[in-house]
C-alpha cells in the first residue's frame, strides 16, 4: 500500500512540474490571513509552539565551523560523573555542551601538537 501511495504522489508531483495541474476556482488563498493559517498548520504537523521554533526544525542544525563542507559527528561514552559535572559548567558558563566539546577536543590537540 505504501508504494502505491508514495507511486500516486510522484505522479502527481511530476503533472505540476509539467504544468497539467490547475487551481480549482476559490480554493487560492492570499494575504496575511492565509499565511497566519499555513503557519498555524505547520506548528501543528511539527509539533512546535512558534514559528521561529518550526524554522528551526524545519532547517535543521547549523553546520558547525565553516559554512561550506561537511560537519562529521564523533561520539563517546563518559561516565555519569563527567556528564554532570560538564553540564554545570555549560550551565555556569552560558554555553552549549556542544561549543564545550569541540573547544575542549580542539585545546587537547594543539596541546599534543605541541608536547
Amino acid at each position: 500500500m505504501q508504494a502505491q501511495r508514495e507511486a500516486e504522489l510522484n505522479a502527481l508531483a511530476d503533472a505540476a512540474e509539467r504544468g497539467e495541474l490547475t487551481v480549482k476556482p476559490g480554493t487560492v488563498k492570499r494575504g496575511s490571513a492565509s499565511r497566519q493559517e499555513m503557519q498555524a498548520l505547520l506548528m501543528e504537523a511539527t509539533g512546535t509552539a512558534s514559528v521561529e521554533e518550526m524554522a528551526r526544525l524545519a532547517l535543521g542544525r547549523p553546520r558547525a565551523g565553516s559554512a561550506a563542507g561537511e560537519s562529521p559527528v564523533i561520539r563517546a561514552r563518559v561516565p555519569q560523573e563527567i556528564k554532570n559535572a560538564f553540564a554545570v559548567l555549560a550551565q555556569r558558563e552560558e554555553r552549549n555542551e556542544a561549543d564545550l566539546v569541540r573547544e575542549a577536543l580542539a585545546e587537547y590537540l594543539v596541546s599534543r601538537r605541541a608536547g
